[in-house]
């Protein structure tokens, strides 16, 4: 019954929104053939997910060392200190 109640559950969230009454009405094969289906497309897109984030750590990984600026030095700029005078309010 345990399980049972697990399966309820999962079926009440998001994608199913089935309730425990129209989950009773169902065959049970259809029942499972609906949580492996769902399985699948989580395998699915967790794959994709993961092919995603490999290509955006490779291009990051190759932008990351691309720092030569066409060829140019960049100049180093000192800033020059402004003293500005302390100004006192009477």
């Amino acid at each position: 019954m345990g399980n049972w109640s697990k399966v309820e559950y999962l079926f009440s969230k998001e994608p199913f929104n089935i309730s425990p009454l129209e989950l009773d009405k169902l065959e049970f094969y259809r029942i499972e053939q609906l949580l492996q289906n769902h399985e699948e497309y989580v395998n699915e897109e967790n794959k994709r997910q993961d092919k995603i984030q490999k290509d955006q750590d490779k291009q990051y990984a190759q932008s990351k060392y691309q720092t030569n600026y066409g060829g140019f030095k960049v100049p180093k700029v000192e800033i020059p200190k402004i003293n500005i005078p302390n100004m006192k309010v009477p």
